[in-house]
This record gives structure tokens, C-alpha cells and sequence, in this order.
């Protein structure tokens, strides 16, 4: 459901007053203890904001059971936590829901070791917490802080040492961990790894016999409250590869674990059926029956695999493979470079992804795609499209094959330095997401839907060889809650869904599954790609930590304090036109306050402001839009949201979110066109606009027509257009101070009949100019 990467609006609620406070998102800041050992109890404490009237630690795979739920003070939370004992290793995502909402996504730690706290002091060697191995100690590091660990070991013992930091999805916390000898010299000492990222890990085997410290600490001295660690310490091994990196599912494979200071070893280690949406399982390397603490990630596919061949990596001696298929190598030394030969159709077309980072792999993959020619043209290549790795995507040329060459970006090699990469056929595909937010990357992500009212989120389509409409479906939702997703249209970067709650919808918590498919429903596309960050850190703000699932929170809370209505439209928006979307805000007793009123969704073509105001002292309120001239045809279903008035920081942040039902707007041809030349007038003189029909009326009757866009001091009567009129004279009086130049905004908007309403036109724009009058002749006796 989830996977993890290290790297690298609508109508709604208002202020309250007096009995109906505020509702507010409960957010989370610390979790202690951050983690947990297999097969026991803990009691966890939240910190955060927003966190009164707790109702749920809500785990999407139920692998933790959750009981003694007790608010605090409405900034922490504490909570049972039951870890069985085949629990899955690794963090475990969760989201906590009070009456009002659902929080961001955190995680939870499940490990092997016995866990004990660290104990202060322990900031210099002489006072280091004596532990035995092994052991996970769980700990803090504030500013400037060092924890000191002692540990006795044996002439040719090990210490191997992981910790975890930044994986916790915390803090921007980047550990430096080093083993110190009874004599102050470091023997082995680590910041960055190449499967953990920022954490550190690291192993070493001693000659002498004693007492060996290990001191930890952030790397640049800093640390807060926020900084917490697990650090686990024992004799395991700690390999960061698998070789071959990739495996069949469900199928057995022989591996060779590379990165182990003791050497490599092999295990025979079956895969699972299926993994996460990353494509990875979590394998954890057991040495002589050790098992390490870190996983390390193996790709799970079943393409045939052809992997280099010593000797023949140049390009005339390439060894060939027929796609689709798995290329797979390592570059073992300094200046390597790895060629393959794929064959496949001519003009077919093939995505090329490659996996090295996100594998373990320390390789900084670059991958280029060659013809199979004499010249060997290239044809396209990359460096890091997929995320840290390469992909691209190319059309077979007429050999009916192509040339792949691999290498490091840096140059560099070594026997961990390996890649895979996978060639497939470009199918039809679409992958929807929800947009994260600009400041907040995790606001808006979830359906939040309040009994009896309803709620929306925006779902961005990402397309591949497939540009007709598409059917969006989900299963799995809280009962009493309907999800209503309009077909997304081929020439739209999005769609809107809709979600709803009856009355008497019990609260809860779910991860809807989503299915895209072709608009019959009868070809699958896709699903959900949902990309959550979780740490950011210098420079800019970067993201180091990410979460990505295939399914979308939805939860039920208590009733919001107001619904809201759009009135189904009884008119079409023409092609330069605007419409007025009527909104009808309905209050329930003690709610008091403004509604800042949004579109969320907005079809290509179309344009309105970025937001309207309703009034406290309204319940009524006009959302306009507009077409452009080449406004695609045909319709579009739309909602509002909006936001309560007033709100914290002023913006609304952290607020319920409510929607509108959905109406339809049908983006028509003009029922009458008119155009006009430029005009010229002198200040202080009368003038005439002469508009002239271009396209026969559409209406009965007649149609008003004012000018708009005239400058200051230039005035002109409103007029009637005949429905058989084949122009319409305006006279224009320029006023003596009228302001000279080219006013080029000039243009008629007209109000045409359509049964009992009004369809609003605008014509396109001309020019009135200006011009001041010339001075008078001088008498012929002056000159």
C-alpha cells in the first residue's frame, strides 16, 4: 500500500462563534518512542496541535492494533500501541482522526532488537551508557549533543552499529556515528550510506580485546527536541545489495549480499507475490543466522534477464537481448561501461528505466540510447528523470534493435556499483494524483467528508500513449460515503471528485483502492499514484524523505456548521462569454461568518478569479466564469469549495473543507457574433462605434448591448441589438479631458435572450483612438 524514497479549493465553512468553534486538521509533530520492538506493547505519546477529542490512531494495514486512546491538552495525544509478533518490519504509516479531521501521515518503527532508553548523561566517552549487544537504544539528540555508548568486545569481535534518523520521517536529523577505541582513535566511522541515505551504518571488527565507545551525534552539532534515534548495535551483518538486485514474485532466488566489511555471503531468500507501489520488497540479509535490522531492497519483476557478459561490454560485441527484458550488470571499476543490444520491432515504442540508487546501489546511473549502425547516432539518453535514476523512452529506428550504454555519471566503479534496467513496451496508461499543496505539501491530500455534507479533492491525470476520456473509480470507502468522479476528459490535466457522506454515516477511517480505465469501463489504465513528503531540509527546502501509495485516505467526522449549494445554471457559457454560478450558503444555528468561496477545478478554456467572498451578513453569492474564444466545446461538471471567514493566519489553513453538489456547464458556440473597426475621435467631439453582425442571430426578440472598456470621460448609451439587426451604431461622446492614445480594450457586452434568462457575450476587442485636437492657425499678419 505504501512505499518510501529517500531523495533526494472549494466552498466551505466559516468562522465560528460562540457554540460552534472553529474545526481544525490535527497535525503531528514528535512521536515518542518513535519505534517499537516486534511482538511487544508501547505506550506512545503524539505532539502536535489540533489533537482534542482524538477518536482513531488509524493504520491502513491494520498490522498494529491501537487502544487507550486520552487527549491531552489539545497538543498531545497518548496511545497503546499492540505490535503482534509476526508484525512486518519496517515504518508503519499512520494518520490520527479527532471529531474534526484527519492528521498528515507519520510513521511508526517495528524492529527486531529489545529496545532500552538512552541515559543521561552520556555526552563524553567517561560517562558512555554501558550496553550489552544486541540492543536497540532509543534516544534524542539536542543541540550540540553527543550520546556516548560503551561496549565490551573480545579480540577479533564485531560491532556493527544502524541507525535510524531521518527514516523515522521526523525531523531533518542527519546522524554522524563513529566507534572510538580505549585510546581516542576512531576505528571506523560513517555519515552518509548509500542504501540509508543520511543515516549512518557501519561495522568493524576489532584486533584487541576492550572497551569500545560509540558516540553519536548530528553532523554539523545541531539537533533538537525533534531528533530522535534508534539506534541498534549487535554483531548482524550489514550489506546495503543484493546481487542479482531483482527477482521473479513469489519465486526463490540465490543472492549475494554485497557492502558487508566481513565480506560478501549468500542466502537463498523467497520473494513475495506482490510489492509496493515502488516496485521494491524489503529483504532483510540473515549471516550465520544473524539477521540485520536493515532492510535492503530488491526489485520485484518477472522480465527475463540478461545480464552483461565479461569481454563483451563494447558495442560491436554487445550481448543481446529481445524485449521486453531486464538488463542487469555492475560497473566494477573506474571508467566502466556497460553496452547491450535490445531487440525488438521497428517503430515500436519502449519505456527504458533504470534502477540503481533506490536498489542500494552507490551507482549514479546514465543511461543513453543508441542505433544499431556503423555511426551509432544517439537517439536519446538520461541521467536522473527517475528520480535518482534514469529512464527514457524511444521508438525502435528500422534496424528492428538499439544499442544501451551504461555508465556512472562520475565515473566511478566498484563490485556494489550495480544497475537493472528494465525495458517494456509504452502501453496506454493514466495515473491519477492529488496536488500537494504550495507551503503545507501534505494539506488537501486526504477526503475529510463531515456527516450529511460533502467534500471534494482535485485529481491531476499523468498520461501515456492514451489521450481520450477515462473513467475514475473507487472502491472501499467508509460506509455511507459515495465518491462521484466525472469522466476526465482527454484534453484536461485533471478532474474533480466528489465525495459524500449521509447523515447518518458512523465516523471512520479508509484507503479507497482507485481504478482508471477507458470511459466503457472495460480496459484498465491505471490507479492512484499518491507521492506524500515527509522530511525537507537545506538547501531550499529540498525533500529527503517521501511515502507513495496506491490509495486514498477517506474519513467521516462530526457535522460541519454550514452546507453549501450551486445552482444548476439554466443557460450555457458561449465562447467569450461569462457565466454566473449562483452559490446559497445554509447556516445552522450559532454559526456566524464570512465564506471565502473557491474553484477548484477549472476545464481548459475557461477562467474565473481566484476566489469570491460571501459576507457574514449573506447567504447568497455569484461565482462568475469565463470562456475564451477557442473555449473547447461541450460540457464539464463543476463544484465550489471554500473556506471560513475569518480563519488562522488568515488563509483558512488547517480548516474543514466543504463542497458543493456538482452542476453541468455547457460551453456553447455564440448565438450572434459582432465585430468592429477602429474609431478615431478628437477630444471634446461625438464619434460613432459601428459593431456589425458577423453570424446571423440565434435568438428571438432583442438582445442589450453596453460598451465596455471605454476610457475615462468617454461615454456611451446602452442600445438593443434586433434579433435581424445586421449592425449596431453606438454614439460615443469623447469628453475634452478625455485621456489621448490607442484604447485598445474596447469592447461590446451583450445580454441575449434565451427563454426566461440571459445569455452573457462579449465580442472581441477594437480600438478607440484618441487624439487631441491640433492647435489653431496662427494669422498669416503673426507669421
Amino acid at each position: 500500500m505504501f512505499g518510501l524514497r529517500c531523495s533526494l479549493p472549494t466552498l466551505v465553512v466559516a468562522a465560528l462563534a460562540g457554540a460552534l468553534p472553529a474545526s481544525a486538521t490535527p497535525t503531528i509533530a514528535r512521536i515518542d518512542p518513535p519505534g517499537a520492538t516486534r511482538g511487544s506493547e508501547a505506550t506512545v505519546t503524539i505532539g502536535g496541535g489540533d489533537l482534542a477529542d482524538p477518536q482513531e490512531v488509524f493504520f491502513p494495514g491494520g498490522a498494529i492494533a491501537v487502544s487507550d486512546i486520552v487527549g491531552k491538552d489539545g497538543k498531545t495525544l497518548t496511545a497503546r500501541f499492540h505490535i503482534p509478533a509476526d508484525c512486518p518490519l519496517g515504518n508503519h504509516f499512520f494518520r490520527v482522526r479527532t471529531k474534526d479531521g484527519l492528521s498528515e501521515l507519520r510513521s511508526f518503527r517495528v524492529g527486531l532488537l529489545e529496545q532500552v532508553a538512552e541515559a543521561e548523561p552520556n555526552n563524553d566517552p567517561a560517562e558512555a551508557q554501558e550496553t550489552t549487544l544486541p540492543r536497540t537504544v532509543r534516544g534524542v539528540i539536542g543541540r550540540e549533543d553527543v550520546d556516548c555508548f560503551r561496549v565490551h568486545l573480545p579480540a577479533g569481535g564485531r560491532l556493527s552499529a544502524a541507525v535510524d534518523a531521518i527514516r523515522l520521517d521526523q525531523e531533518m536529523f542527519d546522524p554522524h556515528l563513529e566507534v572510538v577505541d580505549a585510546d581516542g582513535f576512531v576505528v571506523a566511522a560513517c555519515d552518509d550510506h548509500p542504501l540509508l541515505g543520511q543515516d549512518a551504518m557501519l561495522s568493524v571488527t576489532v584486533a584487541e580485546e576492550g572497551d569500545y565507545v560509540l558516540r553519536l551525534r548530528e553532523s554539523a552539532y545541531g539537533g533538537n527536541d525533534g531528533s530522535l534515534y534508534l539506534l541498534h548495535l549487535g554483531d548482524f551483518p550489514v550489506p546495503h545489495l543484493a546481487w542479482p538486485p531483482a527477482g521473479p514474485p513469489g519465486g526463490e532466488l540465490e543472492v549475494t549480499w554485497l557492502g558487508d566489511p566481513a565480506g560478501p555471503f549468500t542466502e537463498t531468500i523467497t520473494l513475495p507475490e506482490a510489492s509496493g507501489p515502488d516496485g521494491l520488497a524489503e529483504i532483510y540479509p540473515a549471516r550465520d543466522g544473524i539477521n540485520s535490522p536493515v532492510p535492503v531492497p530488491i526489485r520485484i519483476s518477472p522480465l527475463p534477464m540478461t545480464p552483461e557478459a565479461e569481454g563483451l561490454e563494447g558495442p560491436t560485441t554487445a550481448v543481446s537481448g529481445t524485449a521486453p527484458v531486464a538488463l542487469l550488470g555492475r560497473l566494477e571499476k573506474p571508467d566502466d561501461v556497460d553496452w547491450f543490444r535490445v531487440e525488438a520491432p521497428k517503430g515500436s515504442k519502449w519505456h527504458v528505466r533504470g534502477w540503481g540508487r533506490r536498489l542500494g546501489s552507490p551507482v549514479d546511473l546514465v543511461v543513453n540510447l543508441y542505433r544499431d549502425t556503423d555511426k551509432r547516432e544517439r537517439i536519446t539518453g538520461n541521467d536522473d528523470a527517475g528520480g535518482p535514476d534514469s529512464e527514457a523512452q524511444l521508438t525502435v529506428p528500422e534496424e528492428g534493435a538499439f544499442l544501451v550504454r551504461v555508465n556512472d555519471h562520475q565515473q566511478r566503479g566498484g563490485p556494489d556499483f550495480a544497475y537493472w534496467i528494465e525495458v517494456e513496451p509504452v502501453a496506454p496508461s493514466m495515473m491519477v494524483s492529488v496536488p500537494v499543496g504550495r507551503s503545507n505539501t501534505q494539506e488537501r491530500l486526504v477526503a475529510v467528508v463531515p456527516r450529511g455534507n460533502r467534500t471534494a479533492l482535485i485529481l491531476n491525470t499523468t498520461r501515456s500513449d492514451f489521450r481520450d476520456p477515462a473513467q475514475i473509480a473507487l472502491d472501499g470507502l467508509p460506509a455511507g460515503v459515495t465518491a462521484t468522479v466525472p469522466l476526465a476528459a482527454g484534453n484536461a490535466p485533471a478532474t474533480l471528485a466528489l465525495f459524500e457522506a449521509a447523515a447518518d454515516a458512523a465516523p471512520a477511517t479508509a484507503m479507497a483502492a482507485v481504478t482508471v480505465t477507458t470511459a466503457d469501463g472495460q480496459k484498465p489504465l491505471g490507479g492512484l499514484r499518491q507521492k506524500t513528503d515527509l522530511v525537507f531540509g537545506q538547501p531550499n527546502n529540498a525533500v529527503y524523505r517521501t511515502a507513495e501509495t496506491d490509495r486514498l485516505p477517506v474519513a467521516v467526522v462530526e457535522p460541519a456548521p454550514l452546507r453549501i449549494e450551486l445552482e444548476q445554471p439554466a443557460v450555457p457559457l458561449v465562447r467569450g462569454g461569462t457565466l454566473e454560478l449562483r452559490v446559497t450558503v445554509e447556516r445552522r444555528e450559532g454559526f456566524e461568518g464570512g465564506v471565502r468561496l473557491f474553484l477548484p477545478f477549472t476545464p481548459p478554456g475557461l477562467g474565473s478569479r481566484s476566489s469570491v467572498e460571501i459576507p457574514a451578513d449573506k447567504s447568497e453569492g455569484i461565482y462568475a466564469i469565463s470562456a475564451n474564444p477557442d473555449a473547447p466545446l461541450g460540457e464539464w461538471q463543476l463544484a465550489v469549495t471554500g473556506l471560513p471567514r475569518p480563519v488562522k493566519n488568515g488563509r483558512g489553513d488547517g480548516e474543514m473543507l466543504l463542497a458543493s453538489g456538482l452542476v453541468t456547464v455547457r460551453v456553447a458556440e455564440p448565438m450572434v457574433e459582432l465585430a468592429a473597426e477602429s474609431t478615431t475621435a478628437e477630444q471634446g467631439q461625438e464619434t460613432r462605434i459601428v459593431w456589425t453582425v458577423k453570424k446571423p442571430a440565434g435568438f428571438t426578440g432583442a438582445a442589450k448591448a453596453r460598451l465596455m472598456g471605454l476610457p475615462a470621460k468617454v461615454e456611451a448609451p446602452a442600445l438593443e441589438l434586433p434579433a435581424d439587426a445586421t449592425e449596431l451604431a453606438f454614439p460615443v461622446t469623447v469628453g475634452p479631458d478625455a485621456p489621448p492614445g490607442h484604447h485598445k480594450n474596447v469592447f461590446l457586452e451583450l445580454q441575449v435572450p434565451l427563454e426566461d434568462a440571459w445569455v452573457t457575450h462579449a465580442t472581441p476587442h477594437t480600438t478607440l483612438r484618441v487624439d487631441k485636437p491640433l492647435p489653431p492657425e496662427e494669422p498669416a499678419e503673426k507669421k
